[in-house]
């Protein structure tokens, strides 16, 4: 029995439309439209909350080497829990899935026998916090192996092959009419992040080399903190103008400039308010160009613009982007508390709005302490509060690199 067995968890919205999976093969079509992208090397874990068992929290983290799966199993299952619990309450039963693409001389039924101690590893875990385990699979190669079945002659060796984009099934047409969709694979989402190759990364190594030691000389000297902060202010909001207006690029040194300021918590926080609807595209495509001009060795510095990239696309109801740029922060700098409060919210079923409120309300004192009245359309930010104070990104428990 769950221990929470007399909690009453909300039901969901009435307007929300209902997705019914009645099986396994349900379940691993439903996936994608769960992440909004096809997974890859990912383990995902959806909650199930209540006696009608609606969906719950969602936790997507990379399948690690081998030797890390006990301690990664173990962390998965906190981590959902915890996540679960913050929302409203500890959830009734989960799913699992891992999700593989075959290697070389490999096939999707080897992937399923491969993973299967993984699953195994995962299925205790959650059954020591008293979860159930509504189903466990295995998805490679098209098709889907069940961990759970333990009936031989249910399901073929070789896996059951998932429904062709041209054959939708009424699980996929259901979701597709509830206003869910597919953006691709993770792995096509998150080359779009990558940092640039040759010839512009050499160009843009000189010159982050040049600005480097021109920005420690004001760091150095008195007031150089606050003068820096300003500078940066001045060249995010003239960047901004210039990508309202259709730009898609900046200078080396401008880019440079702009990166290692963005490592000033505060600057970070005010780059964040350009958050109103007609901010979030032409801001992303300015958090998507910096976080592809970090290249090695200043790559740790891609965790301010992707964690940016985020938070819009967060506000913009994209949640496939979030992740994968939530992801990407995390390798860049696992520490990023900011990438890790949203990290929580967003896996815990929390909307954006309240840490916009809050966000809206610091641009406000910002603003008011320069002595300058707030403009019409306040924009926000992500308030230095994100950082300032104990979150949930800050109780334990923090995301991995990848468990996004």
């Amino acid at each position: 029995m769950n221990d929470d067995r007399g909690a009453q968890p909300p039901s969901p919205p009435a307007d929300q439309p209902l997705v019914k999976m009645r099986g396994p093969a349900d379940m691993a079509e439903m996936l994608p439209y769960l992440l909004g992208f096809h997974p890859d090397d990912s383990i995902v874990v959806l909650g199930l909350q209540g006696p009608g068992l609606h969906q719950g929290g969602t936790v997507r983290v990379d399948i690690p080497i081998e030797p890390r799966w006990k301690q990664t199993a173990a962390d998965t299952a906190r981590l959902l829990v915890r996540l679960s619990e913050e929302r409203d309450c500890k959830p009734t039963a989960v799913v699992l899935y891992l999700c593989r693409d075959p290697g070389p001389d490999q096939d999707g039924r080897a992937v399923a026998a491969q993973l299967r101690p993984l699953a195994e590893r995962l299925a205790a875990e959650f059954r020591d916090h008293g979860l159930a385990v509504k189903e466990s699979l295995c998805v490679s190669d098209g098709r889907w192996w069940s961990y759970a079945c333990r009936q031989p002659e249910c399901c073929d060796p070789a896996g059951t092959p998932l429904r062709r984009d041209d054959d939708v099934g009424p699980v996929a047409a259901a979701a597709t009419y509830a206003g869910l969709a597919v953006r691709g694979s993770r792995r096509e989402i998150a080359a779009a992040m990558e940092p640039i190759g040759p010839p512009d990364d050499e160009a843009q190594r000189q010159a982050f080399d040049r600005i480097v030691p021109r920005l420690a000389r004001v760091l150095a000297r008195s007031g150089g903190t606050d003068e820096v902060r300003e500078r940066t202010g001045e060249l995010l909001d003239a960047a901004m103008e210039r990508f309202r207006a259709g730009a898609d690029r900046l200078e080396d040194e401008e880019a440079a400039r702009l990166l290692l300021g963005l490592r000033d918590r505060r600057a970070r926080d005010r780059a964040a308010e350009f958050a109103e609807p007609s901010d979030l595209v032409p801001a992303q495509r300015l958090w998507r160009f910096l976080a592809r001009r970090c290249v090695a060795p200043y790559r740790v510095h891609a965790a301010a613009p992707l964690t940016l990239l985020a938070w819009t696309a967060w506000l913009a109801d994209d949640t496939p982007t979030t992740r994968v740029a939530l992801s990407r922060a995390l390798e860049a700098d696992p520490g990023y508390t900011l990438a890790q409060l949203i990290y929580d919210s967003l896996n815990g079923g929390l909307r954006p709005d309240g840490l916009l409120a809050t966000v809206r309300e610091e641009r406000a004192k910002r603003l008011a302490g320069r002595g300058g009245p707030a403009p019409g359309r306040p924009r926000g930010g992500s308030g230095s509060r994100s950082d300032s104070r104990s979150g949930p990104a800050e109780r334990g428990g923090r995301p991995a690199a990848g468990a996004v």
